[in-house]
């Protein structure tokens, strides 16, 4: 198993496991991610737990992890953005002529 398949097991098991929740405790287990850890946390302390029962990850494992988890947010955030200012066009529109509806957004060619 990959450091990166290590650490999403890992955390799999953190959430699954009272015990080792409350081990982790000062790190505020519940903000993590469902495939990262948070990069402000003290790492090399949870890294030394995880190798503790059976998980090897590192560092860069993390850290990659971290990127992959912000690059989808960002991508989503995107796109959502993208939409909001397509309706709030609509919206504009629809004031600008009277309250006038435009037609239904269509995303297919006709």
């Amino acid at each position: 198993m990959s450091g990166a398949e290590q650490l999403t097991a890992f955390l799999t098991r953190v959430r699954s496991d009272a015990e080792l929740q409350q081990q982790l405790a000062e790190f505020h287990v519940e903000l993590w991610g469902d495939a990262h850890l948070p990069l402000d946390i003290d790492l090399d302390a949870v890294i030394a737990l995880a190798a503790e029962i059976g998980f090897h990850f590192d560092r860069a494992d993390v850290v990659a992890s971290q990127c992959s988890h912000l690059e989808r947010f960002a991508s989503f955030e995107m796109e959502n953005a993208v939409v909001a200012r397509r309706y709030l066009a609509r919206i504009q529109l629809q004031v600008d002529r009277g309250g006038q509806p435009e037609q239904p957004l269509s995303y297919y060619r006709t």
